[in-house]
């Protein structure tokens, strides 16, 4: 159609040949656009980073150019059409009469709708990106006030403030303020996709202090958490399964003590996060892809949305004894620290 309609408006007498002549053209440059969009996706420079991308362009609008001038001077040989560079030795130098500049502007032309198109592709991705992210952030927010109001655990929390009530009322008052703190904390940060480690910690704090009442003397926690990590920024509650599933595997399905460890520490351009146990391990044939449950699933999906391959997850036996999850994200500080009263423990991280 483009042909068609550019053959009108030909400077040749007869009508046939400008038709010829201006299919010609377009067709050269319909070939030529796969090849410029396949180079263009692989310019290295982001999809959105459009004024470096047209820095690129700019040598590649040349070549293109110089090759369209050769390849129409070929198919108008071929067809027997008249054109001013059949017989001449330089046709660069006669196109720079007036035709490359013009097809010079239709490479732009076609770069321009390509990354137009490609632009407004990339913000479709992250509209989608960001509402699925809000999607799993709520998700992750119901998922997590279910684990603490349900009733199994609101049993045995009650049940434990209940015993002290009358034994010790510091205790229980404690325990009812420790409670509340944690169902504030779960609410207070629901909105954020990203927090400050501090404050992750302030939440897991929370929630273990509540464990090793219910767990009493059962459960041993100890932190290996490197100062300078306490910025970095974490998904929001993203801790919190983790631990519980270190609980579940590690103490609940024994009678012996049982040890849970949290570390953090920073590993050139990544922060490590690692939470392990003492526990009787992984049962045989255990794999993370089919045997994951509901916190390790929506955790997992969670940070390949936030940071795609730029993050790895882990879980596996640890040799003596136990299992050990690893975690490593990109390493991102927040632009406000925060000054939370955090005990840090500093210890060798492995």
């Amino acid at each position: 159609m483009i042909g068609l309609f550019y053959s009108v408006h030909s400077g040749s007498d007869k009508y046939g040949d400008s038709v010829k002549s201006s299919l010609a053209q377009w067709y050269i440059w319909g070939a030529f656009t796969p090849a410029i969009t396949a180079l263009d996706r692989r310019l290295p420079a982001a999809r959105d980073a459009v004024l470096q991308r047209a820095l690129f362009h700019v040598p590649l609008s040349f070549l293109f150019t110089t090759l369209y001038t050769y390849a129409f001077e070929g198919a108008c040989d071929l067809m027997g059409l008249p054109n001013a560079f059949a017989l001449s030795l330089r046709p660069l130098q006669a196109a720079f009469g007036g035709a490359f500049h013009w097809n010079y502007l239709v490479y732009w032309l076609i770069v321009g709708v390509y990354t137009a198109h490609d632009y407004a592709k990339v913000l479709r991705e992250r509209q989608v990106r960001a509402a699925e992210l809000e999607r799993l952030l709520a998700e992750s927010r119901l998922n997590t006030l279910r684990s603490q109001l349900h009733p199994h655990f609101l049993f045995n929390t009650l049940n434990a403030i209940s015993a002290h009530v009358q034994r010790d009322p510091d205790i229980a008052q404690r325990m009812l303020e420790q409670l509340g703190c944690l169902l504030r904390l779960s609410l207070e940060h629901a909105e954020e996709q990203e927090i400050p480690l501090r404050r992750e910690l302030a939440f897991l704090d929370q929630y273990l202090a509540l464990q090793k009442v219910r767990f009493e003397d059962r459960l041993d926690v100890e932190m290996g958490i490197e100062p300078a990590t306490l910025t970095c920024l974490v998904p929001t509650f993203m801790l919190q399964p983790l631990v519980e599933n270190a609980i579940k595997h590690g103490v609940v399905s024994r009678t012996a003590r049982g040890l849970v460890r949290i570390s953090a520490w920073r590993e050139n351009s990544t922060l490590r996060l690692q939470v392990i146990d003492d526990g009787p391990g992984l049962p045989d044939g255990w794999h993370l892809e089919t045997h994951q449950g509901v916190g390790l699933c929506n955790t997992m999906e969670r940070l390949r949305r936030l940071y795609g391959s730029a993050h790895q997850f882990s879980i596996a036996n640890r040799a003596n004894g136990g299992v050990s999850l690893d975690v490593s994200l990109p390493l991102r500080a927040a632009a406000q620290p925060e000054f939370d009263a955090l005990t840090v423990v500093e210890e060798p991280y492995g």
